[in-house]
C-alpha cells in the first residue's frame, strides 16, 4: 500500500469518526426498517401583543396574566411578548395595525373599534349601564359578545379572544377648585379623547373639552394646558396625576371594555389544538382574574387617590339621575344609540338590575 492510499483511508476514518461523535446529543429513534432519524425539538412561536395601557396599569396585569397562561397552558410552543403604554403603535393606529398584520394582538378598548363596527359604541353610551352587576349580566349571560365578535372580526381581518368589563367609576380630577356635585365642573378646561365627539357630559356641566392623546395627558395637566382629566382610577393613580389634581369627583353610567384581537393569518397559522387551549383555557381564566383583579385593584387605586388629594365627593343618585335623564335625549347619545344595533341595546336594557 502505497503512502497516498494510507493518508486516504485515514481521512476516511477521520471524517466517521467525527460524524458519529457528532450525532451522539440528538436523539436517536428506530425506524421500521431499523434507521434512525432525529426527532425534531418544536420550535416556539412568538406573538406581541400590544396595548395603550400603562405598564403597571390593572388592564396591562390582565395582558402579562394571558401571556403567562399561553406560554403555560401551550407547553411553551407560544410565547406573547407584551409592550403597553403604545410602545410599537399609537393606540388610534392599533386595530389597523393588527388587521394588516403588522402586530399580531391588540388589547385595548372596543372604543378604538368603532369606527369599524359601530355596535361597539354600546359600552360607551353614557346613562346605559348600572355598573358591574349589569356589565356582567350582558358580556356572561346574553349573546352580546357574540355579536359584537363576529361583528368585529368580520369588518377587521381578526379573531375576536373574548372582552374584559373594566372599571364601572371614573374619576373627574381638577386642580382648580373643590366638586361636590356635576354643577361645580362649569368652566373646567379637560382632556377629550382626539377625534372623540363632545361628551354630553361636557354640555351638562359647561366644561370644554381640549383633545389630548392619553399619553401626554399627565404632561398637559401639569403644565396647565387643561385644568381636569377624566379616566378610570387606574389610569389616575399610574399615571400619577394625583401630583397636580387636589380635587376629585367619582361617578358611574359609563363601562369601558377591553377586547383581545389577534391577527386573522396569525390565528390561522397555530395549529388547531394551540387555539382550542386559547379559547377554552386560556381566556375564561384569564376573565375571571381580571374580574376580580380589576375590582379589587381599582378599591386600591382609589385609596391612593384620596391619600394624595384635597377633597373628595361622590356625585348623589340625584345628581346621576338628572344627568342621565339629559343624556339620554343629548345628539350625542342619540346618534350613538342610532348606530347600534336596536336588539342589542334591547338585550343591555333588559338586564338592567333595576328590571330585574
Amino acid at each position: 500500500m502505497n503512502k497516498r492510499e494510507i493518508l486516504f483511508i485515514a481521512g476516511l476514518v477521520l471524517v466517521l469518526i467525527v460524524g458519529v461523535s457528532g450525532c451522539g446529543d440528538e436523539e436517536m429513534t428506530p425506524t421500521p426498517s431499523g434507521a434512525a432519524h432525529i426527532t425534531p425539538t418544536p420550535q416556539s412561536t412568538t406573538l406581541k401583543l400590544v396595548t395603550s395601557s400603562p405598564d403597571n396599569g390593572l388592564a396591562s396585569e390582565t395582558y402579562y396574566y394571558f401571556a403567562d397562561l399561553v406560554e403555560e397552558y401551550t407547553n411553551g410552543q407560544v410565547e406573547v411578548d407584551v409592550f403597553p403604554g403604545s410602545q410599537l403603535f399609537p393606540v388610534t393606529e392599533q386595530v389597523e395595525a393588527v388587521s394588516t398584520g403588522a402586530i399580531d394582538i391588540c388589547a385595548d378598548s372596543t372604543y378604538w373599534f368603532v369606527s369599524y363596527v359601530p355596535d361597539a359604541m354600546v359600552s360607551y353610551i353614557d346613562g346605559l349601564w348600572e355598573g358591574y352587576e349589569h356589565a356582567y349580566a350582558v358580556f356572561e349571560e346574553s349573546e352580546v359578545p357574540r355579536i359584537l365578535a363576529d361583528r368585529i372580526e368580520q369588518a377587521n381581518q381578526v379573531k375576536v379572544l373574548g372582552f374584559l368589563p373594566a372599571g364601572a367609576v371614573t374619576v373627574i380630577m381638577n386642580s382648580v377648585r373643590e366638586t361636590d356635585q356635576l354643577a361645580d365642573l362649569d368652566g373646567l378646561r379637560i382632556s377629550s379623547a382626539p377625534g372623540a365627539p363632545p361628551l354630553p357630559l361636557y354640555d351638562y356641566t359647561g366644561m370644554v373639552g381640549i383633545p389630548v392623546a392619553l399619553e401626554e395627558a399627565y404632561t398637559a395637566f401639569t403644565q396647565g394646558v387643561i385644568d381636569a382629566v377624566h379616566y378610570p382610577p387606574d389610569t389616575i393613580a399610574r399615571f400619577r396625576m394625583y401630583e397636580t389634581g387636589k380635587h376629585i369627583l367619582y361617578r358611574t353610567t359609563m363601562l369601558p371594555v377591553y377586547v383581545i384581537a389577534v391577527n386573522g393569518d396569525t390565528w390561522a397559522e397555530l395549529p388547531s389544538d394551540i387555539q382550542n387551549i386559547v379559547v377554552d383555557q386560556v381566556m375564561p381564566d384569564t376573565y375571571d382574574f381580571h374580574k376580580t383583579n380589576f375590582r379589587e385593584g381599582q378599591e386600591a387605586d382609589m385609596k391612593i387617590i384620596e391619600q394624595n388629594v384635597e377633597t373628595v365627593h361622590w356625585a348623589s343618585h340625584d345628581d346621576i339621575d338628572a344627568y342621565v335623564e339629559f343624556t339620554l335625549t343629548h345628539p350625542v347619545t342619540k346618534t350613538q344609540m342610532l348606530v347600534v344595533d336596536p336588539s342589542i341595546l334591547d338585550i343591555v336594557d333588559n338586564l338592567r338590575p333595576s328590571r330585574l
